[in-house]
Formats: structure tokens, C-alpha cells, sequence
């Protein structure tokens, strides 16, 4: 059975018909017993057949109604609720062949319940010994009573027909409605992850536009104090402050801004980010560049990252920047850095972001310290 919301919302495309067949069935019985009652056999034979009527439904409300409603395969109780329409069904015809009048309301269940083979060889067992034994009874002759069961038989398997295409188309439903949950639940976390996108470029757009122009400012004011005043320890100070807190900051808009496709290839967007790096970053290509969707915007997260990482920590005088393609794709930014223990406590807020993108693309991440920096993402090229 499916759970949440969804699942109960596609579970009712089938169920929420089984209120009428219970009313129906709940119909058809009442009308069978006041039949039954009003007929002409024996009071005893009468009384018998409308308690086992009463018995059978009692077990289509104990057994066969939750069977009936049952996704699993197989339903559970299908064969004691079998044996309980042989057993009480059967001999109610037999006391009084009035009561095969029920039959109307049990041939629909029991295909919606077993299907058109095993149903339609229930209906034979149900119908073949009653009809025959009332026809015989009325004095009807053996080419009559064989032609009666035929058309029985006949508008059974109709009746099966009608029942298991209805079902097909059911279970269509269901799937189709799972699949647009599925969808919508698809869209709204791209929805989500959009707004996220904007937000965060709007935090970078106002960061750049604010703080790191202020920044720019501080710097050009105290280099002209200092150019009017001569050497200052005080000055110089400011002024390399200043400058440390602007490359933080253009590392900070730099990380917030999406990533720089701009309708073009992932080397290309690599590319721009080598040139406009504060350090010189040589970028290597190698296998043949192709297309990789989702994958594209990972690798220039886990790259942005990096480089900002190269920008703050590393003290590095220089970067390289690898990509491979191959059945994955594998990207590797590495620095000439101090380097630094990946295992430290209280360290790699920076890397665990990275990481747990790698691992959402199914891609693996590893990360070493020693002799500079070097990080490396792979990727299946078919990530989503």
C-alpha cells in the first residue's frame, strides 16, 4: 500500500468505487431473501437457504470486503472467501434455486476479486450444479437446460471481459496519477532550488554592490592618504586589511553567484573562472567535451568552492584545474598551497558542501592535504 498523501490520493482512483458494489451487493442480498422467503419451497428449505445467505454475508463484510479492497498480490483471504461462496452459495441454490438470483451481485466481485481466468472458473463451479438442477427440476429438456448454461456462461465471460478491462483501465489511472506526483513533487523541489538560486545571486549582487565597492573605496582613500602623508605603519596596515577583506568578499559574491554557463559549455565556463582567478590557474581538458546537463552545474559548484577555498586558506601561487571525460567525468582542482589535514576537527564546511553535491549526481569526492590542496570530484557523465 502506498503511504503519504499521494499514495492514499492514487489508491482512490480504484477504491473510492467500492462503496456502490457494497450497496449493491448490500441490494441485491435483501432483494434475494425477501425472494427467497416469499418463494414456494419448504419452509425448512427456505429458512436454510436464507441462513446461509445471511453467513455469506457475513464473510464478504469479514473477509471479502477487505480482499476485495486489497493492492497486494495476492489478496489475502481470496481463497477462504472462495471457499465460503462454494460452501454457502451452492447449497442455498440447491434448498431453494430462487436465491441463484444473488448471482448478479457475487459474479462482479468475484472477477474484480480473482480476475477473468480463476473468476470465471469460480462463476462455472457456482453456476454449472444450481442452474442445472433447477432446470431439471422445472422439466425443461437437456438441449433447453444446456442452452440456458451456455447463455449463463456466456454473459460470465462478457461480464469478465467488461470487469477486467475496467480494472486495466484503473490500474492505468493509478499509475498515471503516481506519475504526475511524482512530477509535481519533481517541480516543486526545482521550483525551490530556483528561488534558492535567485536569492542567493541577489545576496551577491547587493554584497558587490555594497560592501566590496566599500572596500574598493577604503582602499583608494587610504593609498591616496598615504601618498599625500609619506610611509605609514598605520596606513600600510589599513590599506592591507582593507585589501584582505575585499578578496574575501569578492570570494564570498564569487561562491553566492550561479554558476556561469550563460548558454555555454562547461570547459568554457571552467575557462572564464581560470581567467578572472586572483591567482594564475591553468585549466587542462582532456577526452572529448560533451554535453553532461545537471552534471555541468556540480562541477562548477565544486569548482567555485575550491577556488574560493585556494583564495582564502591556501596561500597558493598558483592552480591547475583538470577535467576528464571519459564513461565519467572527472574533475580535479589542485594548489601549491600549505595544505592542510582534511581530517582536523572543526574544519571543511567548505568540503562537506562539496561532497554532499558529488554524492547527490551518485559521483564520488575525495580530498588531500598534503603538499598543497588537491580535490577531486567524479562524476557519471549520465547524473541527473
Amino acid at each position: 500500500m502506498t503511504g503519504g498523501p499521494e499514495g492514499a490520493r492514487a489508491e482512490s482512483v480504484w477504491l473510492r468505487s467500492y462503496p456502490f458494489w457494497d450497496a449493491y451487493f448490500a441490494m441485491v442480498l435483501v432483494g434475494t431473501i425477501a425472494a427467497t422467503a416469499a418463494d414456494g419451497a419448504p419452509p425448512g428449505r427456505r429458512a436454510a437457504a436464507i441462513l446461509l445467505l445471511v453467513l455469506l454475508s457475513l464473510a464478504y463484510v469479514a473477509i471479502g470486503r477487505k480482499a476485495l479492497r486489497s493492492q497486494e498480490v495476492p489478496r489475502p483471504g481470496c481463497k477462504i472467501y472462495a471457499a465460503a461462496l462454494i460452501c454457502m452459495f451452492v447449497p442455498a441454490t440447491l434448498l431453494a434455486p430462487v436465491t441463484a438470483t444473488g448471482m448478479s451481485a457475487l459474479a462482479p466481485q468475484v472477477y474484480m476479486m480473482y480476475g477473468t481466468g480463476r473468476g470465471l472458473a469460480l462463476m462455472l463451479t457456482l453456476l454449472s450444479g444450481p442452474v442445472g438442477l433447477a432446470l431439471a427440476e422445472s422439466g425443461a429438456g437437456r438441449a433447453m437446460t444446456v442452452v440456458i448454461i451456455a447463455g449463463g456462461v456466456a454473459c460470465s465471460v462478457l461480464l469478465a471481459v467488461f470487469v477486467g478491462r475496467l480494472g486495466r483501465q484503473n490500474h492505468e489511472r493509478l499509475r498515471l496519477i503516481e506519475e504526475l506526483d511524482r512530477t509535481r513533487g519533481e517541480l516543486a523541489e526545482v521550483s525551490r532550488e530556483a528561488g534558492v538560486l535567485a536569492e542567493r545571486e541577489r545576496l551577491a549582487r547587493d554584497i558587490h554592490d555594497t560592501i566590496a565597492q566599500g572596500f574598493t573605496s577604503i582602499v583608494m582613500l587610504l593609498q591616496a592618504a598615504e601618498a599625500e602623508a609619506g610611509r605609514n605603519r598605520h596606513l600600510e596596515l589599513a590599506v592591507r586589511t582593507a585589501r584582505e577583506n575585499l578578496a574575501e568578499t569578492r570570494g564570498l559574491v564569487a561562491a553566492l553567484a550561479p554558476p556561469a554557463l550563460d548558454g555555454g559549455s562547461l570547459v568554457e565556463a571552467l575557462r572564464r573562472m581560470a581567467d578572472d582567478f586572483d591567482l594564475p590557474a591553468d585549466l587542462v581538458v582532456e577526452g572529448e567535451p560533451r554535453p553532461l546537463d545537471a552534471v555541468e552545474v556540480v562541477l562548477l559548484r565544486v569548482t567555485q568552492e575550491a577556488l574560493a577555498n585556494v583564495r582564502r586558506h591556501a596561500g597558493a601561487a598558483s592552480v591547475m584545474i583538470m577535467l576528464e571525460y571519459g564513461d565519467t567525468v572527472r574533475l580535479t582542482v589542485a594548489d601549491d598551497g600549505r595544505g592542510f589535514d582534511p581530517g582536523r576537527p572543526g574544519r571543511g564546511f567548505g568540503l562537506r558542501g562539496m561532497r554532499s553535491r558529488v554524492e547527490q549526481a551518485g559521483g564520488t569526492f575525495t580530498v588531500s592535504g598534503a603538499d598543497g590542496t588537491r580535490v577531486e570530484a567524479e562524476v557519471p557523465c549520465s547524473a541527473s
